[in-house]
């Protein structure tokens, strides 16, 4: 199932990545490699050359990295090195996928300054007075986001009702919808678009703009929240390893999210061509400058936190400002810790294995970074050594191709600890008060031998 994950989020990156840059090639809105031009530049000789040696670059860099992903397939046997690797393989694949468009752009730019095509006034960057005091008169009102924080509250007291472990999920609930909130906050400061010489025209093309979005991210939090809501109603319902219930969640939610993202993009873009088929005072502003990589926005003259991204869809954070840093320096730092703390604790799961020990005051200890767990021999209700787990869901804790070690819900048992290898039996099988425990070792005559000295033991309690 890993495997198949993998196969399906790169999937995903790769559509888009082509469908984000490889458009960038035509001239398109008075830009190209988001690089505002007049019309006659498109056509130059060396502009053209520009043209072919991205496409060449950019299908060699999309191959390439293809060719890389072969081993993440071939590391299905080992998942812990598979999702280490496939961690640096996607942030590489995003990486080594900008280098063409960054190539392509400072090239153009270049030429631009050399041949002086620059087009109308130069750094034209705000609308009139009234197109900035009338920007967010239209956007979705705030209280709409206490929907999807209400279902993520109630989510929260139903997990903690039913079962604390499942807790977390009611609590991401709640804080991807106050990073939608942000979101949102964020957008209704972007800077208004400068469309035309028409008041109205930009007044109305902005305020749809805003409205669009703001109204998408309160649907997102609740699309979100209804999904945590789905996966918990999964987890709980005992329904073992359902490959396909599981597959079908990711999928559907991974899907509804691109759509309505997609859907909302397009809706603006025909707004857009529609307004300004009428309007004959189209403009184009020059401040090329302001975008480093043609994606990156740095202008520390400007105070929006948010601004329209010249490639892509939606927005982007302006660098130059404190916040912008702060948000840009933080998603970095995140992203950075959590593949160092998952790679550790991936390669800590496959160099240590959990130990059970007998000790003189007849404590069992079962240690395992994390999910170490003592009790009384006196406390045993039932000890079996069994060949077979039921099937059930992972609390919290570590399930891999070949263990499965902390808070589980098996089938027909409910709460238990797993301290187990996979396809490995027997297991040691032992009833508490409120929980079971499976434990075995890698050796099954080892597990057998400490299944009898646990019983001998007990049996003197």
């Amino acid at each position: 199932m890993l495997t198949a994950v993998y196969l399906l989020t790169a999937a995903i990156g790769y559509i888009v990545i082509i469908a984000t840059y490889n458009p960038q090639s035509r001239y398109k809105k008075g830009m190209l490699f988001a690089v505002t031009l007049p019309e006659h530049a498109a056509e130059d000789e060396k502009i053209l050359d520009i043209r072919t040696g991205f496409r060449k670059r950019f299908a060699r860099s999309q191959l390439t990295t293809l060719a890389l992903f072969v081993p993440v397939v071939a590391l299905y046997a080992w998942p812990a090195y598979q999702t280490i690797y496939y961690l640096l393989w996607m942030c590489g694949y995003f990486v080594v996928s900008v280098f063409p468009f960054r190539h392509a752009f400072r090239e153009t730019l270049a030429l631009k300054r050399k041949n002086d095509w620059f087009v109308g006034a130069k750094r034209v960057v705000r609308s009139d007075l009234r197109v900035a005091q009338l920007k967010n008169k239209r956007s979705a009102p705030l209280w709409l986001f206490a929907v999807p924080l209400a279902i993520s509250a109630g989510l929260a007291m139903w997990t903690f009702r039913d079962d604390t472990a499942y807790l977390g999920i009611g609590i991401a609930g709640m804080a991807i919808t106050v990073m939608f909130l942000f979101i949102s906050l964020g957008m209704r400061r972007a800077k208004a678009k400068v469309y035309s010489m028409n008041s109205e025209a930009n007044l109305s093309l902005n305020q749809a703009r805003r409205r669009a979005w703001s109204y998408l991210w309160v649907v997102m939090a609740i699309v979100e929240n209804v999904h945590f809501a789905l996966i918990y109603l999964a987890a709980t319902g005992e329904q073992g390893d359902a490959f396909g219930a599981w597959a079908a969640l990711t999928i559907a939610f991974t899907m509804i999210p691109i759509g309505l993202i997609l859907y909302v993009h397009r809706k603006i873009h025909a707004l857009e061509q529609e307004l300004l088929e009428q309007n004959d005072q189209v403009v184009y502003t020059d401040d090329d400058e302001y975008w480093a990589n043609g994606f990156t926005y740095h202008n520390p003259n400007d105070k929006s936190l948010m601004v329209t991204k010249r490639i892509g869809i939606g927005e982007t954070i302006n660098t130059g400002t404190l916040a912008g840093k702060v948000i840009m320096g933080g998603a970095l730092a995140l992203m950075a810790a959590v593949i160092v703390g998952v790679s550790f604790l991936l390669i800590r799961s496959e160099l240590t294995s959990p130990t059970l020990t007998l000790s003189p005051d007849s404590t069992v200890s079962i240690d395992y970074p994390m999910y170490s767990y003592d009790f009384s021999l006196s406390d045993i209700e039932e000890l079996t050594l069994v060949d077979d787990i039921p099937s059930g869901t992972k609390l919290n804790g570590e399930a891999t191709g070949t263990h499965a070690r902390g808070h589980f819900r098996l089938k027909g048992l409910g709460k238990t600890r797993l301290y187990v290898f996979k396809k490995n039996p027997p297991y040691i099988r032992i009833k508490l008060d409120d929980v079971y425990i499976f434990y075995n070792d890698k050796d099954p005559v080892l597990t057998t031998e400490l299944f009898e000295q646990l019983k001998e033991r007990t049996s003197r309690e």
